[in-house]
């Protein structure tokens, strides 16, 4: 006879025919979680099994997430007895309930109500804290109190305490700091509510993504002890952004000499958001200078091509906090002030350039161009729709989605008449079109075959000409299509809502510049490999219009 992996607990639960799908399932989940919480109780106290659960969680040492749950939902529950563990060992019962939190953790992960924070984390914040057995640590959004229960084992601080919005999550967490032996002070309270008749040596938090930043900096500040020192992840965007007040915040922690340091981590390390880029910034007061760390390149592979922190890329980033090099510089706060407030490491640490192997020449752009870069024409929206034309006409006006797959396309808008101010921007045979708001993947494209169409590109879009003495145009695609000027891009730039790339960016942009010779035949073999994808594309697209017909003689 083969048993599954908790067969003893499985079999001990059968008596209290729990409902764990339907309207019903929470509820059976979390009984599936509490009444073996209190059969371990029992072992470990050794306290008879014949006791009710509610006595059982009666004692002083019981979170009060597990006694509000029996009291409250459980109450079905509170009478029961657990005889039926009589032959479960302890160490049953804890693998039981950790791996059934797991997994509904990575259930609550997959719907986004919440965000995993890696454990490689975990000791890099706290030696980043400077933790120490005598601190008061609280940690802002504890979830299910990974990082406390790090620190209370590995630090041995005097006081730990958690603060946790949101009730599922609390008393998940409040079983595992229970089941690890550590004890906590965990609070059910919003962050921003939360009142203290203390302040604290150590704050560690990573909030919400959509919390009140300025609210949460002033508590942050209000309870951190004028010794003190705070661990904050937050987004990247923080970095870089300045809408929702976030430029606003961060003028305010550089005012009040608040930042420390700040770290920048790869893509890859939050799961599931494996998009989402974040950033340690560490809080201390009096201070005259960050310490940046640009750890966006310490990271490994998986087998599935996400992007993980491993423990020791976590030491290597904390060694990266006592260093001066390439990735790791101490900048004074009057250049961060000059620069608009910017925290983002790789603004401060990167150069403006386009590096590329075998090449020794970097000229910026601007000194490669015939004429200043350009913006395209501002058309209100009321003018445009009076001005198109369903005749061709010969003159055109190109949005920013008419650059698809990096081409511009055929199929543009026709205008009946051009105004005589703007003919200056008409597009000729070898004009890059560069859309300057920040994506995931750049838009740029070439113009080519002009002939006798008079194109002109919205106001969204950057009109760059290069100087083809010096610059082949396709050359110059390629190089604004790389990686390596999506990183530069991303470094750079700034915004509210939506971040772009500014013109002074673009003119200062150091490009790598090989002889003519290597640009051309570059450039031909990008051109060989774009005639061939424009031919699949074709092939493709007739070939799903040859589906569309087979399809249609069906119905």
């Amino acid at each position: 006879m083969s048993y599954s992996k908790h067969h003893h607990v499985d079999k001990a639960m059968e008596v209290f025919n729990l409902v764990v799908a339907g309207d019903m399932a929470k509820l059976g989940m979390m009984a599936n979680l509490v009444i073996p919480f209190a059969a371990f109780v029992a072992k470990k106290k050794g306290l008879e099994l014949s006791l009710s659960i509610s006595e059982l969680l009666s004692g002083d040492d019981i979170p009060a997430a597990l006694k509000e749950f029996m009291s409250g939902d459980g109450a079905g529950w509170a009478s029961c007895n657990l005889s039926s563990f009589e032959k479960v060992s302890p160490e049953e019962i804890k693998d039981f309930i950790k791996e059934k939190i797991s997994a509904w953790k990575e259930k609550l992960c997959e719907d986004g109500d919440v965000i995993i924070f890696p454990f490689s984390l975990n000791e890099l914040c706290a030696r980043v804290l400077d933790l120490k057995s005598g601190n008061l640590l609280v940690d802002f959004g504890s979830g299910f109190c990974s990082f406390l229960i790090h620190a209370a084992k590995n630090f041995r601080c005097r006081k730990l305490v958690g603060i946790e919005i949101d009730r599922t999550v609390w008393t998940l967490g409040s079983i595992l700091y229970y089941l690890e032996d550590v004890e906590l002070d965990l609070k059910l309270c919003d962050v921003l509510a939360f009142v203290s008749d203390c302040k604290y040596d150590k704050i560690f938090s990573f909030p919400s993504f959509d919390i009140d930043l300025g609210a949460f900096f002033k508590k942050v500040t209000e309870l951190l002890s004028d010794n003190g020192r705070a661990a904050i992840v937050l987004p990247k965007s923080f970095l870089l952004n300045e809408g929702q007040g976030v430029g606003e915040c961060r003028r305010m922690l550089l005012e009040e000499g608040l930042v420390q340091s700040v770290v920048e981590f790869a893509s890859g390390v939050l799961y599931p958001y494996s998009g989402v880029q974040i950033a340690l910034i560490v809080l201390s007061r009096g201070n005259q200078s960050v310490h940046f760390v640009d750890a966006s390149c310490v990271y490994e592979d998986t087998r599935r091509g996400a992007s993980v922190l491993t423990d020791d890329g976590a030491k290597e980033i904390f060694g990266m906090l006592g260093e001066e090099n390439e990735r790791s510089r101490l900048i004074s706060y009057d250049e961060i002030k000059s620069r608009g407030c910017l925290l983002a490491p790789s603004s401060y640490l990167m150069e403006e350039r386009i590096g590329m192997r075998g090449v020794d020449e970097y000229v910026p752009l601007s000194n490669l161009v015939e004429s200043k870069i350009m913006r395209g024409a501002q058309i209100k929206a009321s003018e445009l729709e009076s001005l198109t034309s369903a005749e061709d006409t010969g003159i055109c006006y190109a949005f920013a989605k008419d650059i698809r797959d990096n081409q511009l396309s055929d199929r543009l808008k026709f205008l009946k008449s051009l105004d005589g101010k703007i003919k200056s921007l008409a597009l000729k045979d070898g004009d890059l079109l560069l859309v300057m708001a920040l994506t995931e993947n750049l838009k740029v494209a070439c113009v080519e075959k002009v002939g006798n169409k008079t194109i002109i590109p919205a106001s969204n879009i950057y009109i760059i000409r290069p100087d083809k003495t010096k610059l082949v145009p396709l050359y110059l695609k390629m190089i604004l299509e790389s990686k390596e000027a999506a990183r530069v891009f991303n470094a750079f730039s700034s915004g509210s809502v939506l971040r772009s790339i500014s013109i002074d960016l673009l003119n200062r942009l150091q490009i790598p510049l090989p002889p003519m010779e290597v640009q051309k035949g570059l450039a031909e073999k990008y051109r060989k490999i774009e005639d061939e994808c424009g031919l699949l594309k074709e092939r493709l697209d007739a070939l799903t219009r040859q589906k569309g017909v087979v399809l249609s003689t069906l119905f």
